[in-house]
């Protein structure tokens, strides 16, 4: 009897960026039949609902704080993918995403229903959350075996988003990192199968230690991949020293990304200045 394939969807949500590109090329090196589903938007949710939501769950001016640091945020993060594109080699990468021959199944977003049935249809025995936001169960729970996600940081120590510079600005080196999970109904809160943290050097900034981090994240996954095709539905989960605090943290506000460029994003940081004493 000929053993089938190891049935991989990819979920993206928009047009795939460098980092997105290296994450699908590495999947599509393991020995699987990968399948790509894309949303068209982030959310069927309008602005003014999650703004009316933010409101209720955090108030007026946390919600203010929020909408002002994520413009800063916008700014910075197009400048922090003009350094990933290099670092990654967008133009190479774009030239394997047209050459693939991967054609995406595309929704509308990736908790609509569309995006449910296209997953049905797949019958995929692993999912893997490539970029996007939260997953519902109606979408996570229809792996066979599991739905997994990348978290840039350390879980369960830090959960949320904004990971790897929450450590930088909070001197949690052990935040700093990212890590190959389940997805269960929390938030990272899942089975841990990989994680793992970036050597950290004095001069580094946020945006150099995301992308170490990515390279060894990655890897991993490819190796918990090639796991499960070689037939082992069933792979250990990541020792967790007892004790572990777990912080969640949300998206950053105002005053967060001001503390952040004082930093000079990590150059200023002292786990980071701490490094280069320590050598």
């Amino acid at each position: 009897m000929t053993k089938q394939p190891l049935k991989v969807a990819a979920l993206i949500s928009g047009e795939p960026g460098a980092q997105e590109l290296w994450t699908l090329r590495a999947m599509a090196s393991v020995d699987c039949e990968l399948r790509v589903v894309q949303a068209l938007q982030s959310t069927t949710i309008s602005k003014r609902k999650r703004v009316q939501r933010m409101i209720k769950e955090s108030g007026v001016v946390k919600t203010a704080l929020r909408w002002a640091g994520s413009a800063i945020g916008s700014r910075v993060a197009s400048r922090d993918q003009h350094v990933l594109n290099e670092l990654f080699d967008f133009a190479e990468l774009c030239d394997w995403w047209k050459n693939s021959g991967i054609t995406p199944l595309k929704v509308k977003a990736l908790n609509h229903a569309e995006s449910q049935a296209a997953l049905s249809s797949l019958c995929p025995d692993v999912i893997v959350r490539v970029s996007g936001g939260i997953l519902k169960p109606q979408i996570f729970s229809l792996a066979r075996l599991v739905t997994l996600n990348v978290h840039h940081g350390q879980a369960p120590l830090i959960r949320g988003m904004w990971s790897i510079p929450w450590g930088v600005i909070e001197g949690r080196e052990d935040w700093i990192g990212a890590s190959v999970h389940v997805i269960d109904e929390g938030i990272d809160t899942g089975m841990i199968l990989w994680r793992g943290g970036p050597q950290l050097a004095p001069g580094d900034t946020t945006v150099d230690l995301f992308f170490r981090t990515h390279l060894e994240a990655i890897a991993a996954l490819v190796k918990i991949l090639t796991e499960f095709a070689s037939g082992n539905e069933s792979p250990s989960g990541w020792p967790i020293p007892k004790g572990e605090t777990s912080t969640y943290r949300s998206a950053a506000s105002l005053w967060d990304w001001l503390r952040l460029l004082y930093l000079g994003r990590g150059r200023r940081a002292s786990v980071l200045i701490s490094k280069g004493i320590e050598c």
